[in-house]
């Protein structure tokens, strides 16, 4: 490209403007500058209607400026008009298997997301792939996340998820096409594009006076474009469809002009110089500034009152001034009355035209605030501020876009439509399960990343492009969905707490169902599976998940009568007995057995003891007596003492009540001595201790007893 020198062409609404610019030592050389007028109906508002009518005046201008310069003009630099961008933000996230490292191209594609993203939202319904209505012309990262949290950047970090907002500048593809087919038509070739703004802008408001809040309005014939630049930047673009063509119908309307004789009474208007023109009836006409100012000054008005509005839209205020220019600018008291309603000194909203242009010399016949915008345009371009045109083939399809610094190969792949997963290959679709209540997402494995080639050799999304480089995709792959187990989910190694359990080892794992079932750790997780996992942290909640209740009740029959018995287990951790709600730590050694309730647990402890013998004196002779309790009966077998109670057993026991007090009676005695026949065959009395008695009279070892016949002397008779 020879930057020393550059046709350029303003293609506005009503006139086509055309001129070689060359660069100078100090500034620029205007050569030669052709304005042209559009043909009838040829654009409306800045867009191309009738691209070979167009084309027809485009051709006109190049056949006259290569007459002019004596050589053959190819390629030329454009601007669209500055309400053709569009900006929008786009957001875009990846899910990833724990501990996975992102790469710079899983970091490209998803900024390409989320500038497909962005598209979708300018053009829901499109067809044909993400880029087929807008040619993304630049984007920039608003902020990074990592698990949900804000960072600076991706590349190399490790996480679960990863998002990226961003906002993408937009052209239309109609806008760009259209100019384009016009360009071919007329034997010419797109060089480099811009905005109409930012041409002007380039050339009246430099970027070392952007840092000041400066608007910049183009008022034309059909649209007026506004620019506002502050803080070293353009911030904001606006278009109103309201410009020079209502003032030309406010006069065709009021003097019953033709538009063109109206806009020619406009253009030409001086202060203190009659006006002379003919109306539709072939009526003379003379009129005076005053007449034709008073005419225009509602529509003046009104374009004021819009401008102010839009200038406070785009720049939530008003600025600090206001730059006109534009062949609509012209308009009288447009100037007083936007400072006005702004509230600005009339000093601080000035019209500039070629005159302020200091750098730009030759040619002064093409001046006045119209040439603003096709001179910033050659300026533009010979000081690298433009969009080249670049044409490069994506698997043998050729394609057109528009070159950045940043330009790369992942923006010629998103042009040619390949949908940003298509070339990392993003990860399989992730599912979420629900474990106690909580939703967790789960991952999909990665998946198989794209093979690019440039020109033959391989590269990668970040590559930068260059005119004529051919490249050539293999779509990667998807990922598979997750394949996790239950155990991988929940650390079953961290779960599981090893004991030594009545001399066996021992392995305790928390209670885990899967939708209301057990499932054992090895359990392949499904999508939306509810999983409910319920720690076992005491013997007591291990003892329960064993099915072996602390107590159990059950019921038996005591001679006859229900009765109710309770086994208990009992602990003992390194011989000791230990409560049931004891924690459990790795490394115990415990026993556990069932303590069960036997008939000797049914009485009082001095039924369960055995009743000590004794001796007394029988009539002189030592007697020595025992208790002999019958045993109990249990389903008519007798058994002892210690015998564990089953459910329903029937029970048959009742200790004597001798042996409930614990005491002997004379009875007693006739179980081990026999009295003489004379006391047995006629009875007699008996002295306990040399007091009368009865049978029931109790006894204690070392008592004396004596049993005297009927009839016979004793010294107590």
């Amino acid at each position: 490209m020879n930057t020393a020198e550059v046709f350029a062409l303003d293609i506005g609404t009503r006139k086509i403007a055309g001129l070689l610019l060359t660069a100078a030592e100090e500034g620029y050389d205007l050569q030669q500058a052709i304005v042209e007028q559009q043909l009838p109906g040829a654009m409306a508002d800045g867009q191309i209607h009738h691209i070979d009518a167009v084309a027809k005046v485009i051709r006109k201008i190049k056949h006259q400026l290569e007459e002019c310069c004596g050589r053959t003009l190819h390629r030329v630099a454009v601007a669209a008009a500055g309400r053709s961008l569009r900006t929008e933000t786009g957001s875009s996230t990846l899910s990833f298997a724990s501990n996975h490292r992102l790469s710079a191209d899983e970091v490209r594609a998803l900024e390409l997301d989320a500038v497909r993203v962005a598209v979708d939202k300018l053009s829901p319904d499109q067809q044909g792939g993400v880029m087929h209505s807008y040619l993304c012309v630049g984007y920039s990262v608003v902020q990074y996340y990592l698990d949900g949290e804000p960072i600076g950047s991706l590349e190399g970090h490790q996480g679960r998820t990863a998002q990226v907002d961003v906002i993408a500048t937009f052209l239309p593809r109609i806008v760009i096409d259209s100019m384009s087919t016009a360009l071919e038509r007329a034997g010419l070739e797109m060089l480099s594009l811009t905005l109409e703004p930012i041409a002007a802008m380039h050339v009246v408001v430099p970027p070392t006076m952007r840092m000041l809040n400066i608007a910049l309005v183009d008022v034309g014939a059909g649209t007026s474009d506004l620019a506002i630049a502050a803080e070293g930047r353009v911030k904001a673009y606006g278009m109103l469809s309201y410009a020079g063509d209502a003032m030309t119908a406010a006069l065709a309307e009021h003097f019953l002009l033709d538009f063109k004789v109206a806009e020619r009474l406009k253009v030409e208007l001086r202060p203190d110089e009659l006006s002379h023109c003919q109306d539709v009836f072939g009526n003379d006409l003379s009129l005076t500034y005053e007449e034709v100012v008073a005419v225009l000054e509602p529509r003046v008005d009104a374009l004021a009152e819009k401008i102010t509005q839009e200038i406070i839209a785009l720049n939530g205020c008003a600025p600090k001034g206001v730059i006109l220019i534009g062949g609509g600018s012209r308009v009288p008291g447009l100037a007083q009355r936007v400072a006005q309603k702004l509230n600005l000194p009339e000093n601080l909203v000035r019209i500039r035209d070629r005159a302020s242009l200091s750098s730009v010399r030759g040619c002064p016949d093409f001046n006045g605030p119209e040439t603003i915008t096709p001179i910033g345009i050659g300026c533009a371009h010979l000081d690298g501020k433009t969009m080249e045109l670049i044409h490069v083939t994506v698997n043998d399809r050729r394609l057109q876009l528009l070159s950045m610094p940043t330009t790369t190969v992942a923006e010629a792949l998103l042009h040619a439509g390949l949908i940003p997963s298509e070339l990392v290959g993003r990860p399989g679709p992730a599912f979420t399960v629900e474990l106690n209540g909580r939703c967790i997402t789960l991952p999909g494995s990665k998946g198989k990343a794209a093979v690019l080639t440039k020109n033959g050799e391989p590269c990668d999304l970040g590559a930068p492009l260059s005119d004529g480089d051919r490249l050539l995709v293999t779509p990667g792959q998807q990922g598979e969905p997750p394949r996790i187990t239950l155990g991988e989910l929940l650390d079953a190694q961290a779960l599981t707490v090893a004991i030594t359990c009545n001399g066996s080892p021992m392995e305790i794992r928390p209670l885990v169902s899967v939708n209301g079932q057990e499932r054992p750790f090895d359990y392949i997780l499904q999508d939306r599976d509810r999983i409910a996992m319920q720690p076992i942290s005491t013997f007591r909640e291990l003892f329960a998940a064993l099915d072996m209740p602390a107590e159990h009740e059950f019921s038996f029959y005591l001679n006859g009568e229900e009765k109710t018995a309770r086994e208990t287990l009992e602990l003992r951790i390194d011989g000791l007995k230990s409560p049931l709600d004891t924690p459990i730590r790795p490394g115990m050694e415990v026993e556990f057995f069932s303590r069960p309730c036997t008939i000797k647990d049914l009485f009082p402890a001095t039924a369960q003891q055995p009743v000590p013998g004794i001796i007394v004196k029988v009539n002189g002779e030592e007697v020595e007596l025992f208790h002999k309790e019958p045993p109990p009966v249990v389903n008519g077998q007798e058994v002892s003492l210690d015998y564990a109670i089953k459910p329903q057993d029937r029970v048959e026991y009742t200790p004597s009540l001798t042996g409930a007090l614990g005491a002997y009676i004379v009875t007693d005695i006739f179980r081990a001595y026999e009295p003489d026949e004379a006391f047995t065959a006629k009875g007699g009395y008996i002295l306990v201790n040399g007091v009368k008695s009865g049978f029931t009279t109790p006894i204690k070892h070392g008592d004396v007893v004596e049993l005297i016949p009927y009839g016979a002397e004793t010294a107590n008779s």
